[in-house]
């Protein structure tokens, strides 16, 4: 899946002349917590989020007898350009999911513009779009079941558990595979469009497969 295809549309924006009051308003607005900071054309130049202005604001605020009205005075005259990070780390239309997983990960970041080919802001992906994905793929919110299955780490193993699901003529929504303590063998995941999974399951470990045992797994 690509991030095409679960960015928001057309997400709010700020030129660097707006102040942060501006951007502290539009966040409050709109419910949000960073906004892409763009050019007259539109090009992306910074993301400002509400800790940024937070950090901005913080030094000030601890001023002895600083007033609410001064405050308010600050966020005012202080512009975006100012206090917003320009080193930003931005996802593509081409890019998938997973990259768009990787890079908030491994930058420690809640959400990445989205650029066309030439650097223009097209859209905004956050952790919680990522996560509705991922529940709309395995299947959650509809009427399922899951059945886990230890897996020998062979060729033909995982479509021979899928066959046996198959024959109770049972739709599998999604299958997700993760390690196993032993490297010989996976952990299986498969969802299935029923909640009459007792049959199946013990049809799965009448052809020899193991069931997993949630107290007995570990994974590396």
């Amino acid at each position: 899946m690509f991030v095409a295809r679960r960015m928001q549309k057309n997400p709010v924006t700020m030129s660097p002349a707006m102040s942060l009051f501006e951007a502290q308003e539009l966040m409050n607005e709109k419910k949000i917590h960073q906004i892409p900071v763009v050019s007259e054309d539109g090009v992306l130049a910074g993301i400002i989020s509400d800790y940024d202005i937070r950090a901005a604001f913080l030094p000030v605020g601890l001023i002895p007898g600083f007033t609410a009205e001064e405050a308010e005075k600050f966020l005012k005259n202080t512009p975006v350009a100012k206090v917003m990070k320009q080193k930003v780390h931005a996802a593509t239309l081409t890019d998938t999911l997973e990259d768009a997983v990787g890079m908030l990960y491994s930058f420690k970041i809640n959400a990445l513009p989205v650029v066309d080919d030439d650097n223009r802001v097209v859209g905004i992906i956050s952790r919680t779009n990522i996560l509705e994905a991922f529940i709309e793929t395995i299947g959650m919110g509809r009427a399922s079941s899951r059945i886990d299955v230890v897996i020998p780490n062979r060729p033909g193993a995982i479509a021979q558990v899928v066959g046996i699901i198959s024959s109770f003529h049972v739709n599998i929504t999604s299958i997700l595979t993760m390690g196993h303590a032993d490297d010989e063998k996976l952990t299986g995941f498969f969802r299935v469009s029923t909640l009459n999974v007792s049959p199946i399951r013990k049809a799965i470990e009448t052809e020899g497969f193991e069931l997993l045992d949630p107290l007995k797994l570990r994974f590396r």
